[in-house]
């Protein structure tokens, strides 16, 4: 896939989900397109960046360094956005910006010791919400008083924490995917006013269902296969 490839599905993107927004009357509202990368190797995140993506998502902390230590830490907005070990926290810290799928107490608190306790600056952080129910998912449970208290627990401990992520239910049907949205920008709404924070990031949606998520208030949407096309699952990292 080259750059101009990426950025004719790009332009797409853009247009769908300016559709999108006009839908769910919020014309203005400000949605980044992040280009998940996993099994691509660091020639497609140059030239998903040359073609304009500015954030680049990775699943697993080893492969997404490898591509931090080739194209430079500075590049992109590089995300980690799929689950984390805890002896991984210190190499995520270290190359990547954001860290996006946050989903267990030892988790935070290992972020914590790596950057508050040591006085280096943190990355972004969000939360990942099981919203599906999928027993195949990983995420904190949809509960309002359990991710209160999650949420309110890492404040304390000196985190910032940006927002909420999901993934929406697979092989299901609209209402059902819609819900599964819907529900996270309800919680990221309550839990705002809650805890009188900002949670200003709705990471939702990808190549398959993000429009839907779009008007369900997404302000981040991950494609893969829609930017990229199909994943090279020759690659041995």
């Amino acid at each position: 896939m080259n750059t101009s490839d990426i950025a004719y599905n790009l332009s797409r993107a853009e247009e769908m989900i300016q559709e999108a927004l006009q839908r769910s009357r919020e014309p203005n509202r400000q949605v980044r397109i992040m280009a998940v990368t996993k099994t691509h190797g660091a020639e497609v995140v140059r030239a998903a960046v040359e073609a304009g993506v500015r954030a680049i998502g990775e699943n697993r902390v080893s492969e997404g360094g490898r591509k931090v230590k080739a194209l430079g830490r500075d590049y992109a907005e590089f995300h980690m956005i799929g689950p984390l070990h805890r002896g991984e926290v210190r190499q995520a810290v270290r190359d990547f910006d954001w860290l996006d799928a946050v989903c267990r107490r030892k988790i935070v608190d290992e972020v914590a010791r790596r950057t508050v306790g040591k006085g280096l600056e943190q990355p972004g952080i969000l939360f990942e919400v099981n919203t599906s129910g999928e027993s195949s998912k990983m995420g904190w449970p949809p509960e309002f008083g359990l991710l209160e208290e999650e949420i309110g627990r890492a404040m304390d401990l000196g985190l910032s924490v940006s927002g909420l992520l999901t993934i929406g239910p697979l092989e299901a049907g609209e209402d059902r995917v819609r819900a599964a949205f819907s529900m996270l920008r309800r919680l990221r709404d309550r839990l705002s006013g809650s805890l009188d924070i900002e949670l200003r990031e709705l990471s939702m949606g990808m190549s398959d269902d993000f429009p839907m998520a779009v008007s369900e208030g997404a302000t981040t949407v991950r494609l893969g296969r829609f930017l990229l096309g199909p994943r090279n699952l020759r690659r041995s990292d």
